[in-house]
């Protein structure tokens, strides 16, 4: 069965990550303060919101083989769904215990889409351009991100319900648009100058490919799961107000919007491996600069370019590991994705400890884990091999 370059079918997968994105970000800044208004301590806060990671972490891999049985489109509509019920849900006069298990279900729905349409990408779109395909889905995942807070805001002064309504008008329209623009998305499709790779290619390469991406995703978990816990606090350290604080993280993502459609199409010419590991290892060692800094403007500006250099990481990334995996690649992206979702937990835990013996410390294990975990890839890498696209690239 040959993949073809389904244009339709990728921008809807564009589309659906900036839809979704948008309402998962308009949540962010008003989920908290909701909660606190029904009577949550801030404990229970942290509780409710991190439910969603953990089950984010429990489900991508079942839901990733769940994907190869029943297809990518099919379980990307369902998730989409159970995610849209469980934000209306919100709404509901709940005992606040209970929303809880609301967040949870919320997080599973999410977990039932991530795995199935990284995959569902490389069935649309030919091996050899991956890396732009990619860049772009994560450039439409950074502008959701961006101007979904903004628009939570805006949706706010009608009411914390509001925001709950649309988030769950907006993913049910994602779902929309996955029925409407993925309908010939076929199930283990296999572009016909791939499938000598089904014998050729080494089960032990395919197999090293996923190991290593999951061990550079475990590196990438850990720092991104500290940095959400102890950001905050640090820019309060050095002086910043709410408003500032907001803005750091905007210009943190503007150049992962603005960098993540070039660093695809670098990924596209160069071996994916080495950039991936050194994007993550450059930008870690970024962290152990901000305890030094005490302008705020300088922040600002190391952002910026710490910013660029991740985004490079996730283009790499998931296009080294669809160009290896022909087969099960929805089960892959749910390894890597379990992998990825724990560590971000796991560091979520630990980074306020860190940080209560002091500004430095969790910045140095930051950097300590994202640095350590993309060593430990090299072998894996290695072994892997750098891929069929790379070897079209060298040929031109």
């Amino acid at each position: 069965m040959r993949v073809t370059d389904n244009r339709s079918a990728f921008f809807g997968l564009v589309a659906t990550i900036f839809v979704s994105g948008t309402g998962i970000g308009s949540l962010l800044p008003i989920l908290p303060l909701y909660l606190r208004e029904r009577g949550a301590s801030y404990a229970l806060v942290g509780v409710i919101v991190g439910a969603a990671l953990i089950a984010q972490a429990i489900g991508q891999w079942p839901a990733g083989i769940m994907a190869e049985r029943v297809g990518a489109r099919t379980m990307m509509i369902a998730g989409l769904l159970l995610a849209a019920a469980a934000s209306v849900a919100f709404i509901l006069p709940l005992p606040v215990p209970w929303l809880i298990g609301l967040r949870f279900v919320q997080g599973l729905g999410f977990a039932a889409v991530i795995p199935a349409q990284l995959a569902a990408v490389a069935e649309v779109v030919p091996r050899e351009r991956l890396g732009r395909a990619y860049g772009w889905l994560f450039g439409a995942q950074q502008a959701g991100f961006i101007g979904g807070p903004a628009i939570g805001g805006l949706l706010a002064v009608f009411g914390r319900w509001a925001v709950f309504a649309i988030t769950g008008i907006a993913l049910l329209a994602a779902a929309g648009v996955v029925a409407v623009t993925l309908r010939d998305l076929g199930r283990h499709a296999v572009a016909a100058d791939e499938e000598s790779d089904l014998e050729a290619r080494p089960a032990a390469r395919v197999r090293n490919a996923v190991i290593a991406v999951a061990t550079l995703s475990v590196g990438l978990g850990l720092l991104i799961g500290i940095y959400d816990v102890i950001w905050s606090l640090y820019m309060r350290s050095r002086g910043a107000s709410d408003p500032v604080i907001g803005l750091s993280f905007t210009f943190f993502a503007l150049p992962l919007l603005v960098a993540t459609p070039l660093a695809g199409w670098i990924s596209d010419r160069w071996d994916r491996r080495w950039l991936a590991m050194a994007s993550i290892v450059l930008g870690s060692l970024m962290g152990p600069i901000y305890p030094f800094l005490n302008s705020i403007p300088v922040i600002f500006f190391v952002g910026l370019f710490e910013g660029a250099l991740w985004a490079f990481s996730s283009p790499a990334m998931n296009s080294f590991l669809m160009d290896h995996v022909v087969l099960r690649r929805a089960e892959a992206q749910g390894i890597v994705g379990t992998a990825m979702s724990t560590a971000t937990a796991i560091g979520s835990l630990v980074g306020g400890a860190l940080f209560a013996l002091g500004v430095a410390v969790p910045f140095i294990a930051a950097a300590a884990a994202g640095v350590v975990f993309a060593l430990a890839a090299v072998p894996a890498l290695l072994a892997a091999g750098g891929g069929r696209a790379l070897a079209r690239a060298s040929s031109y």
